[in-house]
């Protein structure tokens, strides 16, 4: 009930809050007595109510700029000058702010919020850059609820300085990515005062999801080098700026006898491989925007096979290929939190692959394009656009993220399924990924599945 009528008396007396900050104002001081006497006072609790440091430059400029924009910064009680403001901002643009964020004792909600500039930090009695925050619901109001919720629910990088607790989270350093589908070992990182991350690694890759070859239904393996950019040090690690991967095919074999009559898609040529991806929308002052994840991953014939290169055969032998592969996504990340069961996110997808009849005739040494001259090299493409629905969740004891998927292609063919991946602890999980054709026609697709199946286990280390 005390929370209750305190909730209903300060949405009463919202709009006379920001005028609290004004000296001589009598109705403003009214005001500010109604408060302490509604507050529930916890003084004794003070040394245990949780406390941190939000380190994160860019979500601070963010913070930061929404105070400017709606006039409610104050100095001394007072609208500070222009040239004030302009003189402390140039602190917010180099990264030398850091905000301090206070809980109260008995629910979620702010009770304490200011910026200070990095140097007064550790000092017995900092000043504050400007007039510190004591109402959760005007600090919600001048940031907007969104951001003072992602303020609450601590998921960028931030310093605890709650008693007994003075540990920094930084996200993660290194990883070992034990994962057949998709591993991934980090073998270097740097950063630069807790602001920005490099990391390089090696990965791997068994085939595209997205082109409806999924694992070792591909006969391919892509193998690299990939370098990931953080502007700004997240717990998130799929919120980075930018991600660049590079590297090549090589043939691989499935790890089990295939006794389905299904032509399998051999490798007929040397191929490169590449992947960018980024948030190209995140300079937009948008919540919607800046999450809007951007990738275009693609593989690339260099150079074809020889006859020599497919060892010893007696006979001609008729096969498919494939020796391209574009896939172009959009996805939109954070859009809302399910039942606690993660972020709610949507991908569109469109994938061009193409396909290539070959012959292998042991009396020529090069291989035979059954289709030259009827069909041009953009008419061997097939396209498809795909929608994916998912749930991701990157805190906690169990992390996951899983995606329905749908998708149909331009030979009249589709497919749904579901494929993610759950971590239990972070360190042992699973990768999994079930996908059913429909619309087939085995004649004119004799190398396409009525259903894919892939999965492996994952062991995470990290150092």
């Amino acid at each position: 009930m005390k929370k209750l009528l305190f909730t209903l008396i300060i949405l009463l007396f919202s709009f006379p809050v920001l005028r609290a900050q004004e000296p001589g104002n009598d109705e403003a001081t009214e005001l500010k007595t109604l408060y302490k006497s509604l507050e529930y006072n916890t003084l004794a609790f003070d040394d245990l109510k949780q406390k941190w440091m939000v380190d994160d430059p860019t979500f601070i400029r963010e913070i930061f700029n929404r105070f400017v924009v709606r006039n409610a910064l104050r100095l001394n009680g007072r609208t500070p000058k222009v040239d004030v403001v302009k003189e402390k901002t140039k602190l917010v643009q180099d990264g030398e702010v850091t905000i301090e964020v206070r809980k109260r004792y008995y629910d979620d909600e702010m009770e304490f919020f200011a910026f200070y500039p990095s140097d007064e930090i550790g000092k017995d009695n900092p000043k504050p850059l400007f007039d510190p925050i004591y109402d959760g619901f005007l600090l919600k109001d001048i940031i907007g609820e969104k951001t003072y919720d992602k303020i609450r629910e601590i998921t960028y990088f931030y310093k605890e300085t709650t008693k007994e607790q003075t540990y920094t989270k930084q996200g993660y350093n290194f990883e070992v990515n034990l994962n057949a589908l998709r591993p991934e070992v980090s073998l270097w990182n740097v950063t630069t005062e807790g602001s920005n991350k490099y990391l390089v690694s090696l990965f791997g890759q068994w085939g595209s999801d997205k082109a409806l070859w999924p694992g070792w239904y591909s006969n391919e393996y892509f193998l690299g080098a990939r370098l990931t950019y953080f502007k700004s040090i997240s717990n998130d690690p799929d919120k980075f700026t930018y991600r660049l991967s590079v590297g090549a095919g090589v043939p691989s074999n499935r790890p089990y006898k295939d006794d389905m009559k299904v032509d399998r898609l051999w490798v007929s040529t040397q191929a490169v491989y590449g992947k960018l991806e980024g948030y190209p929308f995140a300079f937009i002052d948008s919540d919607f925007m800046k999450d809007i994840l951007f990738s275009l991953e693609a593989k690339i014939t260099i150079t074809p096979y020889k006859t020599k290169d497919f060892g010893k055969f007696n006979q001609v032998t008729d096969f498919f290929s494939n020796k391209t592969i574009v896939n172009w996504e959009l996805r939109k990340r954070n859009i809302t939190d399910v039942f606690n069961l993660g972020q709610l996110e949507v991908g569109l997808i469109w994938s061009s692959s193409d396909i290539f009849k070959l012959r292998l005739d042991p009396t020529k040494s090069e291989i035979i394009d059954r289709e030259a001259g009827r069909k041009t090299y953009m008419q061997k493409f097939n396209h498809i656009i795909s929608l994916e629905v998912g749930l991701r969740k990157n805190a906690g004891l169990v992390q996951h993220a899983f995606d329905l998927a749908f998708g149909y292609g331009t030979d009249g063919y589709g497919y749904y399924g579901l494929k993610g991946f759950a971590m239990i602890t972070g360190n042992f999980g699973l990768d999994v990924g079930v996908y059913n054709s429909f619309g087939l026609d085995k004649k004119k697709y004799p190398y396409r599945y009525d259903t894919y199946i892939v999965f492996s286990p994952i062991l995470r280390i990290n150092y």
